[in-house]
């Protein structure tokens, strides 16, 4: 049997008494050149350095400092940044060559080098060293780039066939080779060796360590099927995970839920099936993350538009068809479900990374366009905001936070730092405002910001001192008090909101045990609001939730 180390990142499940954590800013950065800069992926590496990569169309500009090999800068390049655990840039890299290549993922390899994936258009040119299957370059082929700790390119290889090729994800897998998997419209032609089973198939590739191709599969059925994870199990398989518009025939043994569902397929280490599996209710269903766990089993989320029906028991917060939440499932080494939970706002909201925690939890990150309802506790400040969720290992929400910006944020994403703190990254076109705190470069950057939880020390400064107030009604609509229970003289109210504004500021004398200060809330924002209670002794800290 074959073992792979599966990383369980820490995080603090909650703040202590009860109540969720207050994360505090410590620092944001943007990157990007003058023109857009969309980030894709972005990960932690063994030093303590942060990696991140994505698609730019920007020339010699703000912290980019190659030209697009596309000199019109109307076709984007692979654009990887690596920054040391403050977010100072070590050095950055442009990969691509004459058309559009775009990165989905970039992955820390075993030797401490990089492996950059994603798709590309062109032929020889710039850092491609293999002609595109299309040679109309009407189409395109997976593209995948091996780099020292520098960004130095050791080699790059084209995947594909003669139609088009949607690049999902890859892994490396135990001997030091590579896993690929993506989508594949293409028959069997290139590189290539099976013909479809419908209209799009999951496709895999299997290199060793220097891209050469091992083997490839196709695993689809006879409608659409997108795949875009792939992970590596504790005996050695690969599960292979996307979304299916297919119903039994081909290699889909089960019937579609609804329009689309999940569906996973494990393969052995030659890419022989071992089982699939399919998850889902009476609409759409898309799979985006997948994580295997430290059981030996999986979880999978994504974006769900379903009802309580099916394989999903809990229906989502926004009862119309036309709003979507996050839906979790859990299942165990042979695919067999444990547990769904669904996630969500009373808008759209959707899934891009699953992450397990040290309390065998989960760290659920993506966009949201809700305000406060459902499992979401504060209000975008932009239209669209990063938004992230710790679940306990059942998946019930301990707490959530919303990363404030005034932009309409995308591909965000969320990786724990420590076990009171966590990194984000997004793509952004805001300017200053919320937890921004710098001028954007162009029509969009990279952003990344580090949060922590200050609540522990907080609540250390005061003892159990809090236990002398009590904040009610809680929720609060327009009306609170704060209670004392055990105090007296004079008492300085502070308030602020979540990004920790100042929006309340006021001395009350003679404040005697049983008596309580009256606090008008109506022009107060919506969320969390955090209030300090300062007399001759000591601080008190107690938290609100505004809702009206």
């Amino acid at each position: 049997m074959k073992n792979i180390f599966l990383p369980v990142f820490l995080l603090a499940a909650v703040a202590s008494m009860g109540q969720s954590p207050v994360w505090e800013p410590q620092w944001n950065k943007k990157f990007g050149g003058t023109d857009e800069d969309i980030i894709s992926s972005f990960t932690i590496t063994p030093d303590s350095t942060i990696i991140m990569g994505g698609t730019s169309f920007s020339g010699i500009s703000g912290d980019k400092s190659q030209v697009n090999h596309d000199t019109t800068n109307t076709t984007g390049d692979f654009w990887v940044i690596r920054t040391d655990s403050s977010g100072t840039i070590l050095w950055e890299k442009r990969y691509g060559g004459s058309e559009n290549e775009n990165l989905a993922e970039t992955i820390v390899t075993a030797d401490g080098g990089f492996l950059s994936g994603g798709q590309t258009f062109s032929g020889i040119s710039g850092d491609k060293t293999q002609p595109n299957w299309d040679t109309t370059l009407n189409s395109n082929d997976y593209w995948i780039i091996k780099t020292d700790g520098s960004g130095i390119i050791q080699w790059d290889k084209r995947y594909g066939g003669s139609s088009y090729e949607l690049f999902g994800s890859v892994k490396q897998a135990t001997d030091g080779g590579f896993i690929i998997t993506g989508s594949s419209f293409s028959g069997a032609d290139g590189d290539k060796t099976e013909l479809n089973q419908g209209g799009w198939d999951y496709w895999l590739v299997r290199v060793d360590a220097v891209g050469n191709i091992l083997w490839n599969k196709r695993f689809g059925g006879p409608g659409n099927d997108f795949a875009n994870s792939v992970v590596l199990t504790q005996d050695g398989a690969y599960l292979v995970a996307g979304y299916s518009g297919s119903g039994i025939g081909g290699d889909k043994s089960e019937a579609n839920r609804g329009d689309t569902d999940y569906w996973i397929v494990k393969v052995d280490d030659s890419g022989n099936k071992i089982w699939d599996k399919t998850f889902g209710g009476n609409n759409n269903d898309w799979l985006f993350a997948l994580s295997a766990t430290s059981d030996g089993g999986f979880v999978a989320g994504g974006q769900s538009f379903s009802e309580a029906t099916g394989d999903k028991s809990e229906p989502n917060h926004d009862a119309t068809t036309s709003g979507s939440d996050r839906w979790i499932v859990k299942a165990d080494a042979n695919g067999i479900k444990q547990w769904d939970k669904t996630i969500g706002g009373l808008a759209t909201d959707d899934l891009t990374r699953i992450i397990e925690t040290s309390d065998n939890g989960f760290l659920l990150s993506g966009e949201s366009y809700s305000g406060i309802g459902g499992d979401k506790s504060e209000n975008n400040l932009g239209p669209e905001q990063t938004w992230v969720v710790k679940t306990d290992s059942q998946g019930a929400v301990q707490w959530d936070k919303t990363i404030f910006t005034y932009g309409h944020d995308e591909t965000g994403s969320a990786i724990p730092w420590g076990d009171k703190c966590f990194i984000a990254v997004n793509f952004t076109q805001a300017d200053t405002g919320g937890y921004k705190t710098e001028i954007g470069w162009g029509n969009g950057d990279y952003w990344m910001i580090k949060l922590c939880d200050e609540t522990p020390l907080s609540l250390q400064e005061s003892g159990q001192q809090n236990n002398e107030w009590v904040g009610f009604p809680n929720p609060v609509i327009s009306w609170f008090s704060l209670h004392a229970s055990q105090s007296e003289g004079s008492v300085a109210v502070e308030i602020y909101d979540v990004s920790g504004r100042l929006i309340y500021q006021s001395v009350y004398d003679e404040i005697t045990t049983g008596k309580s200060i009256q606090i008008d809330a109506s022009d107060f924002p919506q969320g969390i609001l955090i209030c300090r209670l300062i007399d001759t002794s000591k601080v008190s800290t107690i938290r609100v939730i505004k809702t009206g």
